[in-house]
């Protein structure tokens, strides 16, 4: 008799141990209704021994802003299952949400130097 060792649903070793709908506890949409695929988040530095491994993989991704579909491409997963998973580390505490393009903006003479002559052309 051949060796038939499953594999999870991925096909390679160490695939999923845990049905992803056990991760969101049955979610089928994110509670945070403001969560889109656009959304910003960043990792908050917290104790993630206790997570999932599918959660602490995102949670490696999220050294910086990130949005929720950079995450989905670079975890290779669906986008609204993405959407669920980050859903469930911002209501426990491990990501924040916001947009970072409203805090990293450094010289506002600069923009709007560079408005005044876009709208001079």
């Amino acid at each position: 008799m051949p060796d038939e060792t499953w594999y999870g649903d991925d096909g390679e070793p160490g695939g999923r141990l845990v049905p992803l709908y056990m991760l969101v506890n049955g979610r089928t949409s994110p509670r945070n209704t403001n969560l889109n695929l656009a959304t910003q988040v960043t990792a908050l530095p917290v104790d993630t021994s206790a997570l999932e491994p599918e959660y602490r993989e995102i949670l490696s991704c999220c050294g910086g802003w990130i949005s929720v579909a950079e995450l989905a491409a670079y975890c290779n997963t669906q986008l609204t299952v993405m959407k669920l998973l980050v859903d469930v580390l911002l209501e426990r505490g491990f990501l924040a949400l916001g947009d970072p393009a409203e805090r990293t903006v450094a010289d506002y003479r600069l923009l709007e130097t560079i408005l005044d002559r876009l709208q001079r052309l």
